[in-house]
């Protein structure tokens, strides 16, 4: 299985100006339980179950086969996958691209912090999560839409929110 780790050339944060600022002027970012998005049910764009993750395939495109015996059997409809994180984890989530639409997409969002470079700002971002989370594993990668990512549940969301075209930092214990 090839994985590919290569960051995106730019990350784009949209969000209140007022917390943008801090993050510019003071390093803040906010660290999130992932099991806090559950909640936002006024936000469609931030109310997800990140602990949990749910995706189909049609009936047709999925070969089950018995282990024991070799036996097929044919779906008769739907298969429904689900995959648990298993724990709560921290994160904190970018985009990977400009998008103007983002601004209505997140709610009260009113400014975009740009970061331009990439690779010394994940690593400054790690490096200051590893002193406040020292039994904590951190890694940031892109998330995969509708689809498992190769990362597992906590790169993976449901296609709906693709145009979000996320980065993802995340830490768990």
């Amino acid at each position: 299985m090839e994985i590919d780790l290569t960051r995106p050339p730019k990350l784009y944060r949209y969000s209140e100006r007022k917390w943008l600022e801090r993050s510019l002027e003071l390093g803040e970012f906010r660290l999130r339980p992932a099991s806090d998005y559950k909640q936002h049910e006024v936000d469609s764009a931030r109310h997800d179950d990140e602990l949990v993750r749910i995706s189909k395939s049609p009936a047709g495109s999925v070969y089950v086969t018995l282990e024991s015996t070799g036996q097929s059997i044919k779906p008769i409809g739907e298969v429904v996958y689900r995959s648990e994180v298993g724990t709560n984890y921290l994160t904190v989530c970018f985009s990977k691209r400009w998008d103007e639409h983002l601004f209505d997409e997140f709610p009260n969002t009113d400014a975009c912090l740009v970061i331009h470079d990439v690779v010394e700002f994940c690593n400054r971002f790690h490096s200051a999560a590893e002193v406040c989370l020292p039994e904590w594993a951190g890694f940031d990668a892109a998330v995969s839409y509708g689809r498992q990512s190769k990362f597992g549940a906590v790169f993976s969301k449901p296609f709906q929110f693709t145009l979000q075209h996320e980065w993802r930092f995340a830490w768990r214990p």
